[in-house]
């Protein structure tokens, strides 16, 4: 291959490109100072909290004991460590413009004062301008307001509110260092500075099998709560009397309110996992699993309230709260893979692919594989099948859950790094996996700061995917007949057609479409509801002959996410895997304009591009070796196939797409 043309030709290598998102929430933050403040609220009367622990706080110094610069300094490293962590986990410009819409400034309520003026009997407003002379000194706007009753009339505005909830599993605390639980007790109080109020569920089991003592399970909780105590205002609270055992035996929420009191309160409930039993009237120890989801059935709304009566109903006592994300931080850390080259799952789409990874786990020999994986995707599948598809799951291990480094220094270096990403704070702000599930292991390794990020497996319920012809049915060969139609029944093409209308905001030329292609169809991918889809096409290059299989170029057609769909729930990540993967793993190529905002996608993903001369088009493949000069043949195909396809679009502008 000539050097002018090697030089034309991309094989990807990158500098890490610079943090948009971050340079976005740093400016929100400046200009929006008040919105990760604390509510303080001041009450002239000091009444007990009517959701009083029954493990007290540690005891608060009196004011003239305290070390003041001590505790400036500390509350100073802990915010920058809060915004730095924050900072730091935005991924895109995207992610973080769709966190900081979520974001609003507490609006000022309206006290009533104890001696509420009527405006008949209030003073006429002078005519004079007296400027500031009777305007209210900023000492005075800024002081604390003591009135009766304040907890009780905040208490009731947050009521109103929707409450975001994290249910966090955390196994083994009791084996976990002290840097590591005071890590993770760091996160959690991050979580619930942005508007993520968790709920934690400890687990004490291990591979022994042997169930947990009360006493164990009752430490780590213990240990767990001093932690949080140390980073969060509003503390933690341990939650062990919540749980009953129904009538068909399945653990239930007991007493509601012993969770939404100290979540809405800002608190960190800590919930045992013991279960009452109404027949034996006996403390049962069940598994944290099942005290998951039973947690999940109740604040998903799932079970609907119990005996209450019209009124009570029309009283709106059933609260909004929505279960957004369901986490498991375990030592097993992500879910292994057997067959990918990485050996690990990034993201699962557990509408796909859950009976094939069980499987996979359970005839897996390799020493990584633990039961505990396999149950830790039954509990996902279990809990996420309750809650919308908007929410999702997270499975990390303590270390990367503390945003702490297992990997020893190898050596010194003056040189600074980027900071590795927590990902929880991440999911929480994107809702996607730390990296995507597409990108070439290749491209992992060149980061930095992917160790503890590539430990984490993202979690959806996901969507079906429909690969026609199946692969294990007929592999996509050239060869290979019948051909598929997309006329075929299996297909819904009205559907078809309007998600590539919607993707490329252009209007099909169908019949001229299905002219070009419809002999020509190598495979069809959708996803979910006709939310994403690609058509993948045997091309003939210039030059060679429609009977000549071995020069059949496979081109990806067409690659179209709906607009509502696009940048969220991974749906591009699922066909473009599906793709790469399973129907083409030895190569495809295709072309988009120079100007496309979504070449950059495309770039990451591929292992090579091309601006092809006196056109508008850049070239892509994911074939190995390509520039290899053996494959130069190969690759004057795949140009001169991209170079020569014609759009076929019904508004028939020349402009290419």
């Amino acid at each position: 291959m000539s050097a002018a043309l090697a030089r034309a030709c991309v094989q990807h290598q990158h500098p890490p490109p610079h943090n948009i998102a971050a340079d976005a929430l740093r400016a929100f933050l400046k200009s929006h100072p008040a919105t990760f403040s604390q509510k303080r609220t001041y009450s002239a009367q000091s009444a007990q909290s009517p959701d009083h622990e029954s493990h007290p706080r540690h005891p608060i110094e009196p004011p003239h004991q305290r070390n003041w610069p001590a505790e400036r300094e500390r509350l100073r490293l802990e915010n920058r460590e809060f915004f730095t962590s924050l900072l730091s986990s935005a991924a895109t410009k995207r992610d973080a413009k769709a966190y900081i819409t979520r974001l609003k400034n507490p609006e000022k309520a309206i006290v009533p004062s104890a001696t509420p003026t009527n405006p008949a009997t209030r003073p006429a407003q002078t005519q004079v301008n007296l400027g500031g002379l009777f305007g209210r000194a900023r000492a005075v706007e800024e002081s604390p307001i003591f009135s009766h009753n304040q907890d009780n009339i905040d208490f009731a505005l947050e009521e109103q509110e929707t409450l975001h909830v994290a249910l966090i599993k955390i196994s083994n605390i009791t084996s976990m260092s002290d840097s590591i639980v005071a890590g993770i007790a760091r996160t959690l109080s991050s979580l619930s500075r942005l508007s993520m109020a968790p709920c934690v569920v400890v687990d004490e089991s291990d591979t022994s099998n042997q169930p947990p003592t009360r006493q164990q399970v009752s430490a780590a909780a213990d240990r767990l709560v001093s932690a949080i105590e140390s980073y969060s205002q509003s503390g933690a609270r341990i939650i062990d009397n919540a749980l009953s055992l129904g009538s068909d035996g399945r653990p239930r929420v007991f007493m509601r309110r012993l969770l939404t009191r100290p979540l809405r309160r800002g608190r960190i409930p800590v919930v045992v996992p013991i279960a009452y039993s109404d027949q034996t009237h006996q403390a049962i120890n069940i598994t944290a699993d099942q005290a998951l989801v039973a947690l999940v059935r109740e604040l998903s709304g799932y079970i609907q309230p119990r005996a209450i009566t019209p009124d009570q109903q029309a009283q709106s006592t059933w609260k909004p709260i929505s279960v957004d994300r369901i986490i498991v931080v375990d030592e097993t850390g992500c879910i292994p893979s057997t067959k990918s080259i990485d050996k690990k799952h990034v993201f699962v789409n557990l509408s796909q692919e859950y009976s094939a990874l069980q499987e996979e786990l359970r005839s897996s020999t390799d020493g990584k594989v633990s039961v505990r994986h396999a149950s830790n995707l039954r509990m996902f599948r279990d809990a996420l099948q309750l809650l919308p598809h908007t929410s999702s799951g997270l499975l990390t291990t303590p270390a990367a859950a503390a945003n702490i480094d297992k990997e020893p220094t190898k050596a010194i270096s003056s040189v600074g790094t980027r900071r590795q990403k927590n990902p929880l704070i991440h999911n929480l702000l994107t809702d996607k996996p730390a990296y995507s599930s597409s990108l070439p292991s290749g491209r992992l390794a060149q980061d930095t700061s992917s160790s503890s990020t590539t430990m984490s497996t993202f979690i959806k319920k996901g969507m079906p995917l429909i690969i026609l012809p199946h692969p294990d049915a007929q592999v996509w060969k050239a060869t290979s007949t019948p051909r598929l139609k997309l006329t075929d029944p299996r297909i819904d093409l009205k559907r078809l057609t309007y998600l590539v209308d919607d993707s490329f905001n252009r209007q099909l030329d169908v019949e001229a479409y299905l002219r070009r292609v419809n002999d020509r169809i190598a495979g069809v991918i959708i996803a979910g509801e006709y939310e994403g889809g690609a058509i993948l096409t045997w091309e003939t290059p210039p030059g060679a002959s429609d009977n000549d299989h071995s020069r059949l170029v496979p081109y990806l057609d067409k690659f179209a996410v709906l607009k509502k769909s696009q940048g969220a729930g991974g749906v591009a990540d699922i066909v473009f895997n599906a793709m790469v993967r399973t129907c083409f793993p030895n190569g495809v190529c295709w072309r988009s304009r120079k100007d496309n905002p979504v070449n950059k996608w495309y770039f990451e993903r591929s292992r090579g591009t091309f601006k092809i001369p006196d056109t508008n088009w850049t070239m892509f493949w994911t074939t190995p070796d390509l520039l290899l000069d053996q494959n130069r043949q190969t690759f004057l195909d795949y140009e001169g196939v991209c170079r020569t396809v014609k759009p076929t679009w019904a508004d028939g502008k020349v402009v290419v797409d």
